[in-house]
């Protein structure tokens, strides 16, 4: 049985913790209208946040398929264990959010959208379409996320390969169409940090890192200049946000900072320790483990809470109370998807 790599776990839950926070405040702000002078405040914290843990979530699912040597799996193995990982709990978990969202809304999700355009939430890509197409679409749940967490699974066996042969040629090649996509020219009707065929690098790189690393254990004087930069970065751009003191980071310098912070991070946390026997190990291992059914339903059901309630008289307490309601329905959310997900994974096993 592999060693369970604990800063890994650490490093995602950060990721869906900043992700929720984020799409909290910024709900509350776009969608509910919502008045509270400090919300704005929280929206920035949360998300100086969100882009590096949406990075680093690329980055450890490039590692932890190297690392899980999926890459020695045949095409077919490969494939059949990524869609049972990634498309039976995005199922599940589309099929709630749709009732869900016919009961609060009263009208299906896509019920406008042509029915062929269906099939693009079968491969998942469907929030791709939809930004691309101006709303087109039955898009609920996964996001941007998931159309290209899609693609980067259909590309690792090629990168797999490429990464034992050529890994610095593909390195380079990847690294100047980012850089040619975000700096230059967006060939692309869609927001150039959502472009799958962008986010491919961020994947490549963790699995670049478990090439060149491997499990060997990363040295206390990188992990220290790692947690000095990682610092550094925060602390800069908390100051920028709240004061006058420094430039605020936006757009291309802060996708580029964000890719520092995310890769100081993860050479920072990776090897941190901590006894399995702690009650602190069992809550980020129960997080991390449910780290993929709570991206898949947190965001409609924060959607459906602001849809649902009038906010507009609520008090500080109020939002507060509505925030701790979104997180408790996430983690049912998370549980259900979990347990369905269990069974149809033991009942394909039976056959």
């Amino acid at each position: 049985m592999k060693k369970r790599i604990i800063g890994l776990d650490i490093l995602r839950d950060i990721g869906v913790i900043f992700i929720f926070l984020y799409h909290f405040c910024i709900e509350y702000i776009n969608l509910a209208h919502g008045t509270d002078p400090i919300m704005p405040s929280v929206n920035y914290f949360a998300n100086i946040w969100a882009r590096p843990a949406s990075l680093f979530l690329f980055i450890i699912s490039g590692y932890a398929l190297m690392y899980n040597h999926e890459d020695e799996l045949t095409t077919k193995e490969y494939y059949i264990r990524r869609f049972k990982g990634l498309f039976i709990p995005f199922y599940i978990a589309y099929t709630i959010m749709f009732l869900a969202y016919f009961a609060v809304n009263n009208v299906a999700a896509g019920s406008t959208s042509p029915l062929y355009t269906f099939v693009f939430t079968i491969i998942g890509v469907d929030a791709m379409v939809q930004e691309m197409s101006g709303g087109l679409g039955f898009y609920l749940i996964g996001e941007w996320f998931m159309s290209c967490i899609v693609f980067c699974y259909i590309f690792f066996p090629l990168f797999a390969k490429a990464v034992k042969k050529c890994k610095y040629v593909l390195l380079v090649v990847l690294a100047l169409w980012s850089g040619f996509m975000l700096f230059v020219f967006n060939p692309f009707d869609m927001q150039v940090e959502h472009n799958p065929l962008f986010v491919l690098l961020y994947f490549y790189v963790g699995m670049l890192l478990y090439e060149l690393v491997g499990q060997k254990q990363i040295s206390k004087n990188i992990r220290i200049i790692c947690t000095v930069i990682s610092v550094a970065i925060f602390v800069y751009l908390l100051l920028a946000g709240y004061t006058a003191i420094f430039p605020v980071v936006l757009n291309q310098p802060f996708e580029i900072v964000c890719v520092i912070w995310s890769l100081a991070m993860f050479l920072a946390i990776r090897d941190v320790k901590i006894d399995s026997e702690k009650r602190i190990y069992g809550v980020i291992t129960y997080i991390s483990g449910i780290s993929w059914n709570i991206i898949l339903v947190h965001h409609m059901i924060i959607i459906l809470l602001f849809k649902h309630f009038d906010i507009s008289l609520y008090s500080r307490r109020e939002t507060f109370t509505l925030f701790l309601l979104a997180i408790v329905l996430t983690w049912i959310g998370a549980i259900i998807v979990r347990n369905l997900n269990a069974k149809v994974k033991s009942a394909f096993a039976n056959k």
